[in-house]
């Protein structure tokens, strides 16, 4: 439980760092980032694996704008999952999500496979740059 609550914690913090603040505006050309949670059908646990590794290696071996895009699993739950994703901007994004292989992976086989999903757009902090405080 303590776990549970200290990864609560330590991922509030990083959302509630990363809002962006009002007077700075984000470029369209900036990196595109996002933080997806699902929960996943239990009976079809080790099918909707098998989907999100499949788009993970298509995503990684096609698309030069994708920077990252991991696929992580919760500990305490094993039908929670979470995505990071960041692409080169917001073009490289819908990219991303207009290729066949998305469209085939994830809106016809994963998506019915889903309990619920939640998406949070986030941007990366660049302490060494332009975004530096």
């Amino acid at each position: 439980m303590k776990k549970r609550l200290f990864v609560l914690a330590a991922l509030s913090l990083v959302l509630f760092s990363v809002f962006p603040r009002p007077s700075q505006a984000r470029d369209a050309g900036d990196p595109y980032v996002i933080l997806v949670e699902f929960l996943l059908n239990e009976a079809t646990l080790d099918e909707a694996i098998d989907l999100l590794s499949e788009i993970q290696t298509q995503t990684l071996e096609n698309e030069d704008g994708c920077l990252v895009y991991d696929v992580l699993l919760s500990e305490e739950n094993p039908a929670q999952v979470f995505l990071y994703e960041s692409y080169e901007s917001g073009d490289a994004y819908k990219v991303h999500t207009n290729a066949p292989y998305y469209k085939e992976i994830v809106l016809k086989k994963l998506k019915p496979l889903i309990k619920s999903q939640k998406i949070i757009k986030v941007y990366p902090l660049n302490f060494e740059g332009e975004n530096a405080p």
